[in-house]
């Protein structure tokens, strides 16, 4: 019963500090934009890295060659630009091949840090939408992180070894229990 209950604290503890690790590893964050009926989606990463001549400190910041898709349709790359609270906060897709905007938002700032070294925030975050309506639509943005698949990897393959190394643990002594 003792090495049981010292077994599961060492796998408490080790799971624990593996979710604290996993917290620390850059991850990917999914974008979800609704406004007038129309959903917007894309992929960054949470930390992105930003050229010197695409920012312009306490401003905004922008990354170009974004893959998004409206509506579930896939889009030409596009540029997007993070506005911080100075510009009214928010952000702008543009679509340089079509040469249209789909998304004018603004309201809040979503990321955090400066805008050479930006980190996004997650949740959920009502904006005004003036790309199709110059009195604003409401729209919301929603940024959830999505972990490294390599995180989750580490993870199950400790917990399993740990696993193992318990049953190994437990058929030994009880066949030293049956005098095998």
């Amino acid at each position: 019963m003792r090495r049981y209950l010292i077994t599961s604290c060492l796998v408490l503890a080790v799971f624990t500090l593996m979710l604290a690790t996993q917290a620390k590893a850059d991850s990917i964050d999914n974008f979800i934009y609704q406004a007038g009926g129309n959903t917007y989606t894309w992929q960054l990463p949470s930390s992105p890295t930003i050229s010197p001549d695409s920012f312009l400190p306490g401003l905004a910041f922008g990354i170009t060659d974004v893959n998004y898709s409206e509506n579930d349709i896939p889009q030409d790359p596009a540029a997007l630009n993070f506005l911080s609270l100075t510009f009214g906060g928010g952000l702008s897709l543009n679509d340089l091949i079509q040469g249209i905007s789909p998304i004018i938002a603004s309201d809040f700032q979503i990321y955090g840090g400066s805008e050479d070294a930006p980190t996004f925030l997650t949740g959920t975050f009502g904006l005004t939408d003036y790309a199709s309506d110059a009195n604003g639509l409401p729209a919301t943005l929603t940024i959830t992180a999505v972990p490294e698949p390599s995180s989750l990897m580490l993870l199950a393959t400790g917990m399993l070894a740990l696993l193992g190394l318990a049953l190994k643990k437990t058929v030994v002594s009880r066949l030293k229990v049956l005098g095998a």
